[in-house]
């Protein structure tokens, strides 16, 4: 005689399996000492019986009900306790057999929708990571969280970015300090790298750097002012080219090493045609040439770096690094010309085809006196920048003069505003080392962030009161969505030291790249990562306000009505997070999630 398992398939029927079930609850009730029931022999042969007499096999599920039957005319406690159980278990296989299809379903690439452009969910990469992300998921909110922060997010009222790197304990996205690195090298796991002595070097490592630093985190990574960067590689170029020009061109070889080559001569200023510069004022053809061939590798440069940056797919499920690039403060002649060659570069555009790369999201940088009006020394440049947007959609504008960003140093471009590709921007350090700008952005970035689904509340606090027969007026929609809202703002916090602590945990070997080149600054090793991790942002996330405003008062924040609310609630997240910032000694602030991109993704 056999019975249908729950999987089709079938089985002999086994009598002991129904007595231990029993005994087990019988167990839970009386204790561990308790014998087997004498009632269980005669539960387990009533059904016996009937499974023998059925004209088709019994499933699984329907010895169950029966053992569930008898046991409450034989003992009520004890039938209370095997229900309870077989719901838990029910539970949990339904909660397994969802994992498991989802899983396989994306290792199939049997349902591909592609949420996030930058995954190609078809690919043996794609289908690898979509499948891990799940499974990592699934672990963090069952085993990395508490209640209350599994609760907000599956409720979609305060939702975790990047759920899949939170149990390995991964920090979110980082301004690359590329001065430091490009000037004295760096390691990797397998060698090391000597510092860049050309133009061309110093791009290629550029690129090299953004995706080994992207491996260490989840999110993106930017460079704050590439074109201030760049430019002692120019002089570098620029000199090299000029000692070749006098041996080539001049035929004067010995001049350079009778009067040029001596410690330090490849960090001048370059020489432009008609300036006078020792010697090379008697040459002019040696400078007109060094500055072409110069141009020329600078072109070149720039053009491989647009193309590695968008054809490496060095991350998990087949993915390009996510990078972005700030340029447009720098006047001097070697900072335009590196200006000049990233926008001539995105224009373009990559290829044969000269599509509009999508790597690295580009950010001009506007400031008075610099770039914003005729007669300054880079308005030519902001022009090209406007026709490059134009065109190719980047760069983007960050205006350095914006008063959240004051105190910072104008002869010091590492304290200028920038934004990673995803707009996130660091503020004032309140952990900044004796001797460091506060404003510094290089060598930090966002470790954590979470949103608040704002249209989530509002639509709570109205079916709240519609269901308790309230006769509402807006002004008590509006007061008890505030109160919510500033529950949840604090639930927010509390969700972010939770993971922050989590983060804080994990072991400098689990970045090694990071830690051992100081890409994030403030890392000292007898502290651990902590001393690096303080000087990071940990982010309060809202999305939704004009949907928010219309559920609570009808209009959004293009009317006065609706603009005189949206500032009260801004004005209650900047107020929360500045005295979070104050308690807990951390950078907490605000962050505004963009609808158009996935949660999680930017």
């Amino acid at each position: 005689m056999v019975i249908i398992k729950r999987t089709g398939q079938t089985e002999e029927f086994d009598s002991s399996k129904i007595i231990q079930a029993i005994t087990k609850a019988a167990k839970e009730v009386y204790g561990e000492d308790t014998k087997t029931p004498a009632y269980a022999d005669i539960i387990a042969k009533e059904i016996y019986d009937i499974a023998e007499e059925s004209d088709t096999p019994l499933k699984v599920e329907d010895i169950q009900e029966l053992v569930e039957d008898y046991l409450t005319d034989y003992d009520r406690i004890v039938a209370k306790v095997y229900i309870r159980y077989r719901y838990k278990h029910g539970v949990m296989r339904a909660c397994s057999n969802e994992f498991i299809r989802s899983i396989s379903e994306k290792l199939r690439a049997a349902n591909v929708q592609n949420q996030n452009a930058n995954v190609d969910e078809h690919s043996f990469g794609g289908r690898v990571g979509e499948a891990s992300d799940e499974m990592m998921k699934q672990y963090a909110l069952d085993f990395c969280m508490s209640d209350m922060s599994r609760k907000n997010h599956l409720n979609n009222e305060i939702y975790i970015h990047d759920l899949g790197a939170y149990a390995v304990g991964m920090h979110n996205c980082l301004s690359i300090p590329f001065d430091d690195l490009l000037a004295k090298g760096f390691n990797t796991r397998q060698t090391d790298v000597r510092p860049a002595n050309s133009i061309n070097t110093a791009f290629q490592l550029v690129a090299v750097i953004f995706q080994l630093q992207s491996l260490m985190q989840f999110g993106g990574v930017s460079a704050t002012h590439l074109d201030w960067t760049m430019v002692p590689y120019v002089r570098k170029s620029y000199w090299k080219h000029y000692k070749d020009g006098l041996k080539y061109i001049a035929n004067l070889p010995y001049l350079w090493e009778k009067d040029f080559e001596y410690k330090g001569r490849d960090l001048e200023p370059i020489c432009l045609p008609g300036e006078t510069d020792g010697l090379a004022s008697e040459h002019p053809e040696v400078v007109k040439y060094a500055i072409e061939m110069t141009e020329r590798e600078l072109q070149q440069a720039v053009e491989g770096m647009y193309h590695n940056l968008n054809t490496l797919q060095s991350r998990s499920g087949n993915q390009l690094p996510f990078t972005s690039i700030n340029y447009g403060t720098c006047t001097l002649p070697e900072g335009r010309m590196v200006i000049k060659a990233l926008l001539e570069g995105s224009i373009k555009g990559v290829g044969k085809y000269h599509k509009t790369p999508i790597f690295p999201c580009g950010i001009f940088q506007l400031g008075k006196g610099i770039n914003r009006a005729p007669g300054d020394p880079n308005y030519d440049l902001y022009q090209l920048a406007l026709k490059s947007t134009a065109k190719r959609i980047y760069p983007n504008y960050a205006n350095i003069d914006w008063s959240g960003n004051a105190g910072y140093d104008k002869n010091d471009p590492t304290t200028f505003f920038s934004t990673m590709g995803c707009r996130t921007a660091n503020g004032a350090d309140i952990n900044a080392e004796p001797g460091v700008n506060p404003q510094r952005k290089d060598g930090r970035g966002n470790i954590c962030p979470v949103t608040i689904i704002m249209p989530t509340l509002a639509m709570e606090v109205k079916e709240k009161l519609d269901k308790n027969d309230y006769i509402m007026k807006e002004a008590d929609l509006v007061e008890n969505f505030m109160l919510l809202l500033d529950q949840k703002i604090h639930e927010a916090k509390d969700m972010l030291l939770e993971r922050f602590e989590w983060i804080c945990k994990q072991s400098p070997a689990s970045a090694k790249f990071m830690y051992e080149n100081n890409t994030m600054l403030g890392y000292h090793p007898e502290e651990g990562i902590r001393s690096a991790l303080k000087h990071g942002t940990i982010v309060i996330g809202q999305l939704g306000l004009a949907e928010t405003l219309q559920i609570l008062i009808g209009c959004d924040h293009t009317t006065e009505k609706g603009m005189e609310l949206a500032k009260r609630i801004e004005q209650l997240f900047k107020d929360r997070c500045a005295e979070f910032k104050k308690e807990y000694k951390l950078n907490f602030g605000v962050y505004y999630t963009p609808k158009f991109f996935r949660l999680g993704v930017a």
